[in-house]
C-alpha cells in the first residue's frame, strides 16, 4: 500500500481555486488569503468549456480583473446580486465558500474597474471597451432584460429609436432625432431586437447586461491587410501563433471545400472568445482571397485608422463627392444616397454590394461623346426627371410611365442613378449595377474622312451607312452598330488590289474563312481602272482614281480573265477591276494554211473600252471573247493562203484584212486598237527543220551574191574615189590661190574699213568732246551767272540789313542823346543855383587868394582899406560881381552874427 503525500496549496490574496469532493460531488471555492490542503477525496478542477469540469493544476488562479476601459462578460451570473454594488459577483469570504445559485444560460456585463473570483460553473471573458470612430458603429441585439443602471443604458434606449438609415451630410443631416427614454421605455425593447450604436453619438461603448454585440462575421466585407495585422497583434500569444499557422496553411493552398470546413470548425470552438474567432476568420478570408487572386488591389478606405481596430466595430459607408450607395429596408424598398456623406444603416437595413467597391459605387462621369441608357421602372413626372438628370437634357413628355426609356448624354457631367430609373446595359439589355462603367457607357463612334460605319434601325431592319468625318452616337433603343461579315477572298479582291498591305494571308493549316469588320468597306479604285458596284437597288460603275465606301448590301462584281499561253478560259484570274484605257493582251494561236501546214502564231493586242460603262462588265471573260473572235478570223484567213505566203505576208494580212481600222466588240464595248505579230513557229518539227535549212541556204546564197556585188561596187567606188581625189587636189590648189587673193582683198577691205571706222570714231570722239566742252562752258557760265546773281543778292541783302541796322543804331543814338540831353538838362536845372554859387565861390576864392597875397602892399601904397581898394581895382570888370557878392555875404554874415549876439 503506497503512502499518499498531500500537498498544501497556498491561495494568495486576489486568487481562488475550485476543489471537487469526489464523495459528495460538492465544489468549494477557496478565496485567498488562505491555505488549502486537499484530502484524499478532493480534486482541483476547472471548467472544460463544455459545461463540465476537468483536472487542473495544483495552484491557485487569479481573480478576473477588468481595468478602466474594459468590461467582463460573465456567463451564469449569481442570482440576486444587483442589490450589492460592492460584490460584483456575489459576496465571498476568505477561505472556503460553498456554491451559490447561478442563473444558468444568461450573461451579465460588469464594467471595469473590478475584480472577483469565479464561482463553480461560471466563465468570464474580459473585453476592451468598444472605441468607435466617427464613421463606425456597433450592431447590438437584445438577448435579455436590459440593466437600467448601466452607464450606457440611456444611449441604447435613444439609439433604439433610429429604425431607418441615418445619413450624416454635414450641415444637411437627414438623420432622425434621438428620442429620450420617456418616449421609448425599456419595456418596448423586445428580445431579438437589433439596435445600431453610432460612433458619432459616443466614442466609447460598454453594452449593458441583456445587450450582446453582434460580431460582423456574417458580413461579406473582407478586412484590409493592415487591419488584419493590427487586430492579430491584440491576440494572446498562443492564439496568435495558431492563427498564423492557419493563415500560412491557407496561403500554401487549400481547396474551397477544405477552407469552408476549416471556418466551420473555428466557428464552433467555444473555448475561444467570440472576438478572437472573428479576428481569425477575417484573417483567413483575406488570405484565401489574396491567394485566389480575387481581383485588383482595392483602394484604402478613407476612414481607415492607423491603430488597432475593434473586431466588433463596423464601418459606416463613407462617400466621396462622386460616390453613392444603395440601401434596402426590411420591406425591400431601395434608397440611393449621394456623397459626400457618412451612411449609418438601420438595424434591418442592408447595403447592395453586387459589383460595388465595399458597398460604394462610383457616379457615371460622362463626356460630350458619351451617353447612358436609362429605363423608367416607376412612373415619374417630367419635373422629377429634370431634377435628377444632368443639366441640358431635354424631355418631350410631361409624364413617363414604367418601361419608358431615355438616353442621357454628357455635357460633360457627373450622373447619379435614382430610384425611379435603372441603367441598362446596351449589350445585354439588362439592368446594370456595378462600377464597371465601361460596359454600360455608350461611346460615340469617331469616323474619319476615309471611313464609314453601318447602323441598323431596329424598328425597320434597314442598315444605313454613316460617312465620316463625324462622331456618331448610336441610340441603343432603336439602333445598333452592325459589323459586316466578309470572306477573306472578297476582302483581298476588293481592298488589297490597291492596298496590298491590307491583304489577309492565311497561314498553314488555317482554312480561308470569313471575318467581321466594324467599319464600312473602303475601296480605292486605281487610276485608269473601273469596277462595278452591285446591290439590290441597282448597279453603278466607279472609274478611278477615287475612293468609295460600299453600302451594307453593296458588293463588287468579280470578273474571270483568262490567263496562260492560250486564252481559252481553262485558266483564269479573278479580279473586280477592269483597265479602261491602254490594256494589252498576248495570245498564241494555231493556224493551218491551204497546203495543210500548221503554224503557231503569237499576237499582241492593245485596246480600250468605250461606250456605256455598265456594258463593260456584261462579259465575264473579255480576254476569252477577244481570243475566240481573233482565233476564228485568223483560221479563216490562213486556209485561204499557202504556207509560203503566210510566212512572208502574215503581218500584212493581219493588218489589212483582220484589223483594217479597229476591231470592236458590241457585247462589252471593247475596242482593239492595234495588233502586233510577236512570234511565228511551224508546228511540224521536220518541216520546220527543212524550212530552216532552205532558209539558211537561201540566206547563204543571198549573202554570197551580196558579197560579190559589194566587192564590185567597192572597186568601182575606189576608182571613182581616186578620180575624185585628183580632181579635188587640183581644185584645191586653184582654190588656195583664189583664197589667197580673196584673203588679200578681204584684208585690204578690212584695213580700209578699220581706218574708216577709226576716223569715224575719232570724229565722233572729237564731236563728243566739243559738245562736252561746250556744255561745260555753258554750265560754267550759268554757274558764274548764278554765283554773281547770288553774290549781288547777298550783298543787296547785306546792304539792306546794314542800312536797317544803321538806321536803327542812329535812331537809338538819337534817342539816347535826347535822353542824355534831357537828363543833363534836368540835372543842370537841378544843380544850376548851387553850381553858380560854387563857381562864384571858387572864383572869389582864387581872386581873394591873389589879392590877399598883394593886398597889404597895395593898401599901404594907396592908403585905403583892402576892400575899398579891391572894389576900386575890379570895378568895371567881370569880377565886380564877385566883389559885390562877397560884400553882400559879408554884410549878411555880420548882420546875422550881430543879431545872434544881441
Amino acid at each position: 500500500m503506497s503512502t499518499e503525500v498531500r500537498q498544501k496549496i497556498p491561495v494568495p490574496r486576489r486568487s481562488f481555486l475550485w476543489s471537487l469532493n469526489e464523495t459528495s460531488g460538492e465544489i468549494l471555492m477557496h478565496v485567498g488569503p488562505t491555505e488549502f490542503t486537499p484530502s484524499a477525496n478532493d480534486r482541483i478542477v476547472r471548467s472544460n468549456g463544455r459545461g463540465g469540469f476537468e483536472q487542473a493544476s495544483m495552484e491557485a488562479r487569479p481573480f478576473v480583473v477588468a481595468r478602466d476601459g474594459e468590461y467582463v462578460v460573465l456567463e451564469n451570473p449569481v442570482r440576486d446580486t444587483h442589490a450589492d454594488d460592492a460584490a460584483k459577483n456575489g459576496a465571498f469570504i476568505a477561505g472556503g465558500n460553498k456554491e451559490k445559485e447561478l442563473v444558468s444560460g444568461t450573461k451579465r456585463i460588469i464594467p471595469g474597474p473590478c475584480s472577483f473570483p469565479l464561482w463553480p460553473g461560471q466563465s468570464a471573458e474580459v473585453r476592451p471597451a468598444h472605441k468607435l470612430g466617427a464613421n463606425q458603429y456597433l450592431l447590438v441585439e437584445v438577448v435579455g432584460e436590459v440593466e437600467e443602471r448601466a452607464p450606457y443604458y440611456r444611449l441604447v434606449i435613444e439609439s433604439a429609436g433610429l429604425s431607418s438609415a441615418v445619413i450624416d451630410q454635414g450641415g444637411e443631416a437627414e438623420s432622425a432625432p434621438l428620442t429620450g427614454p420617456e418616449s421609448v421605455p425599456a419595456a418596448s425593447l423586445r428580445l431579438g431586437q437589433r439596435i445600431v450604436i453610432q460612433g458619432r453619438h459616443t466614442q466609447l461603448f460598454i453594452p449593458p447586461s441583456g445587450i450582446e454585440i453582434v460580431p460582423p462575421v456574417e458580413e461579406s466585407e473582407s478586412p484590409k491587410e493592415a487591419a488584419d495585422e493590427d487586430a492579430t497583434v491584440g491576440l494572446p500569444a498562443e492564439v496568435a501563433q495558431e492563427c498564423n499557422k492557419m493563415v500560412a496553411l491557407v496561403r500554401e493552398g487549400v481547396s474551397a471545400k477544405q477552407f469552408s470546413t476549416m471556418k466551420n470548425e473555428l466557428r464552433h470552438r467555444q473555448e475561444l472568445p467570440l472576438g478572437q474567432r472573428a479576428i481569425i476568420l477575417a484573417a483567413l478570408d483575406h488570405a484565401f482571397e489574396a491567394r485566389a487572386g480575387a481581383g485588383p488591389a482595392k483602394r484604402v478606405d478613407r476612414g481607415q485608422r492607423s491603430g488597432p481596430t475593434d473586431p466588433y466595430a463596423r464601418r459606416a459607408v463613407v462617400l466621396g463627392p462622386k460616390e453613392f450607395c444603395i440601401l434596402f429596408d426590411a420591406d425591400g424598398n431601395p434608397r440611393i444616397v449621394r456623397g459626400p456623406a457618412r451612411v449609418f444603416p438601420g438595424p434591418h437595413d442592408t447595403f447592395l454590394q453586387r459589383g460595388s467597391r465595399r458597398r460604394v459605387y462610383d457616379a457615371y462621369e460622362l463626356s460630350e461623346q458619351q451617353a447612358l441608357w436609362l429605363r423608367v421602372i416607376t412612373p415619374v413626372s417630367r419635373a422629377r426627371l429634370l431634377a435628377q438628370l444632368p443639366a441640358g437634357v431635354t424631355l418631350e413628355r410631361e409624364h413617363y410611365d414604367a418601361g419608358s426609356e431615355l438616353i442621357v448624354r454628357g455635357q460633360p457631367s457627373v450622373f447619379f442613378p435614382f430610384i425611379e430609373a435603372e441603367v441598362v446595359n446596351p449589350s445585354t439589355r439588362e439592368p446594370h449595377v456595378g462600377n464597371d462603367h465601361d460596359a454600360v457607357i455608350i461611346n460615340a463612334i469617331g469616323i474619319d474622312q476615309k471611313k464609314g460605319a453601318y447602323v441598323r434601325d431596329l424598328r425597320t431592319g434597314m442598315v444605313k451607312m454613316v460617312r465620316g468625318e463625324t462622331s456618331y452616337l448610336i441610340d441603343p433603343r432603336f439602333e445598333e452598330h452592325v459589323q459586316r461579315r466578309m470572306a477573306r477572298e472578297s476582302w483581298n479582291l476588293w481592298v488589297a488590289h490597291a492596298e496590298p498591305h491590307k491583304a489577309l494571308k492565311t497561314s498553314a493549316g488555317e482554312e480561308p474563312d470569313s471575318f467581321s469588320t466594324p467599319w464600312a468597306v473602303s475601296i480605292i479604285v486605281p487610276n485608269n481602272e473601273a469596277c462595278l458596284v452591285v446591290s439590290r437597288n441597282g448597279r453603278r460603275v466607279e472609274i478611278g482614281p477615287k475612293s468609295i465606301l460600299l453600302e451594307y448590301e453593296e458588293s463588287l462584281l468579280a470578273l474571270h480573265l483568262s490567263k496562260g499561253a492560250a486564252k481559252d478560259g481553262h485558266h483564269t484570274v479573278k479580279t473586280c477591276f477592269l483597265q479602261v484605257q491602254g490594256w494589252r493582251v498576248a495570245d498564241t494561236f494555231e493556224l493551218e494554211s491551204s497546203d495543210f501546214v500548221k503554224l503557231r502564231v503569237k499576237l499582241g493586242f492593245a485596246g480600250r473600252f468605250e461606250g456605256a460603262p455598265e456594258a463593260w462588265f456584261q462579259v465575264d471573260d473579255p480576254v476569252k471573247l477577244l481570243a475566240h473572235s481573233v482565233r476564228a478570223r485568223l483560221r479563216k484567213i490562213a486556209r485561204e493562203h499557202s504556207f509560203a505566203r503566210l510566212v512572208r505576208e502574215l503581218g500584212q494580212l493581219i493588218q489589212s484584212t483582220l484589223f483594217a481600222s479597229e476591231l470592236r466588240f458590241e457585247e462589252n464595248g471593247m475596242v482593239v486598237e492595234s495588233c502586233e505579230l510577236l512570234k511565228l513557229d511551224i508546228v511540224d518539227a521536220a518541216l520546220a527543220s527543212l524550212f530552216a535549212d532552205a532558209q539558211r541556204e537561201a540566206v547563204k546564197l543571198q549573202i554570197t551574191d551580196e558579197t560579190a556585188t559589194r566587192r564590185l561596187e567597192s572597186e568601182r567606188h575606189q576608182d571613182q574615189v581616186d578620180a575624185e581625189e585628183h580632181a579635188i587636189v587640183r581644185s584645191a590648189v586653184a582654190r588656195k590661190a583664189e583664197s589667197r587673193l580673196v584673203d588679200a582683198e578681204a584684208d585690204h577691205r578690212v584695213d580700209v574699213r578699220k581706218l574708216s571706222f577709226r576716223f569715224d570714231a575719232e570724229d565722233v570722239e572729237l564731236e563728243r568732246k566739243q559738245a562736252q566742252s561746250l556744255r561745260e562752258l555753258e554750265e560754267e557760265l550759268r554757274a558764274a551767272q548764278r554765283r554773281s546773281e547770288s553774290e549781288m543778292e547777298r550783298r543787296r541783302s547785306e546792304y539792306a540789313i546794314e542800312e536797317a541796322h544803321l538806321s536803327k543804331v542812329a535812331e537809338v543814338d538819337r534817342a539816347r542823346a535826347q535822353a542824355f540831353a534831357e537828363a543833363e538838362a534836368l540835372r543842370l536845372r537841378a544843380i544850376q543855383p548851387e553850381l553858380v554859387g560854387a563857381l562864384h565861390s571858387a572864383a572869389d576864392a582864387e581872386v581873394m587868394k591873389a589879392a590877399a597875397a598883394n593886398m597889404n602892399l597895395v593898401s599901404l601904397l594907396g592908403g585905403k582899406s583892402p576892400q575899398e581898394l579891391f572894389e576900386h581895382v575890379l570895378r568895371g570888370t567881370p569880377l565886380e560881381r564877385s566883389v559885390r557878392d562877397m560884400r553882400a555875404r559879408s554884410n549878411g554874415k555880420n548882420g546875422t552874427t550881430t543879431e545872434s549876439e544881441s
